[in-house]
C-alpha cells in the first residue's frame, strides 16, 4: 500500500469534514423542521437565551452566529414575526437589542430535549472520550483558521 503524503492527508481531512457536514445537515434540518425551526433560528434563540434579560445587540448576535448583519436582521425579523424575539432600543440609538420572549423561551425549552435526542442518536457511534477529542481538535482548527483570517492570510 502506498503511503499518503501530507498533502493527501490534508485533502482527505478537508474532504471528510465537508462530507460529514453534508451527511449530518439533512438529519438535523429534518429534526428542526419538525419543531418549525431552522438551524439558524435555533442557534439565535440559544444565543439570546444565554444573553439573559438584557438581550444582545444584533451586531453581537452576528458575531456569535458568524453571519452578516443583513442575515441577522432577516433572521431576527422572522423570529420577531413569530413572537419568539422582541427588539428593544438601547441608550445608543445606533444599537438595536434583541431579547428572547416568553414564547421564544418556551419553544426553546420544548425543542431542546428533542434536538438533544437527535444529536445523541447521530453521534452514538462515538464514545464520550472521542467526542471530547473531536471537539478539542475542531476548536483548535477553528482558532487557527480565525487567526489566519485576522492576519489576512485567508
Amino acid at each position: 500500500m502506498q503511503e499518503r503524503t501530507a498533502a493527501d492527508t490534508e485533502a482527505l481531512l478537508v474532504y471528510n469534514l465537508l462530507r460529514t457536514h453534508s451527511m449530518l445537515n439533512p438529519f438535523i434540518d429534518r429534526g428542526l423542521r419538525e419543531l418549525n425551526l431552522t438551524g439558524a433560528q435555533l442557534n439565535a434563540l440559544l444565543v439570546l437565551r444565554d444573553a439573559g434579560a438584557q438581550g444582545m445587540p444584533l451586531s453581537e448576535i452576528g458575531r456569535h452566529l458568524v453571519v452578516t448583519k443583513a442575515n441577522v436582521t432577516g433572521l431576527i425579523d422572522r423570529l420577531e414575526r413569530e413572537g419568539l424575539v422582541q427588539r428593544d432600543s438601547h441608550s445608543d440609538r445606533r444599537v438595536t437589542l434583541a431579547k428572547l420572549t416568553e414564547q421564544g423561551a418556551a419553544l426553546l425549552e420544548a425543542a431542546l430535549p428533542h434536538h438533544r435526542q437527535l444529536l445523541s442518536e447521530l453521534l452514538s457511534c462515538l464514545t464520550g472520550e472521542e467526542k471530547e477529542q473531536l471537539i478539542a481538535l475542531l476548536t483548535k482548527l477553528r482558532r487557527g483558521l480565525r487567526q489566519k483570517r485576522e492576519e489576512g492570510l485567508i
